[in-house]
């Protein structure tokens, strides 16, 4: 699902997990369109593990990573392993400079989910 702003969303299932990869600037204009998604996800069947790749994202604002921070609430309250792909660059500061990567499982790359 790609949007007029740059946003893109895809979503695949494979052997129970979920991955979601966001490109372009995730940002308030994109929050509704990812937590719709995310809302599918978890409702049962849910799978085992989440992955939500952010490595094509150039841009993050608050209220796209209240977004992530809460699915991995949700995550937590499932029980379901919730893994982000850290982003690249400038996207990356915003969990620098919050801290936020102390809430979540940040792997470098889905390889290392394999």
């Amino acid at each position: 699902m790609a949007s007029p702003d740059g946003f893109r969303l895809t979503v695949a299932e494979s052997g129970g997990t979920a991955q979601l990869e966001l490109a372009g600037e995730f940002d308030l204009a994109a929050v509704g369109q990812v937590e719709a998604v995310l809302d599918g996800v978890f409702q049962a069947p849910a799978p085992g593990r989440v992955v939500l790749d952010l490595r094509h994202l150039r841009f993050i604002d608050a209220a796209a990573l209240g977004t992530i921070l809460r699915a991995g609430e949700r995550s937590r309250a499932a029980a379901i392993e919730l893994f982000v792909v850290r982003p690249r660059g400038l996207a990356n500061r915003v969990f620098t400079l919050t801290r936020a990567g102390r809430e979540l499982s940040l792997v470098d790359g889905p390889e290392v989910l394999a």
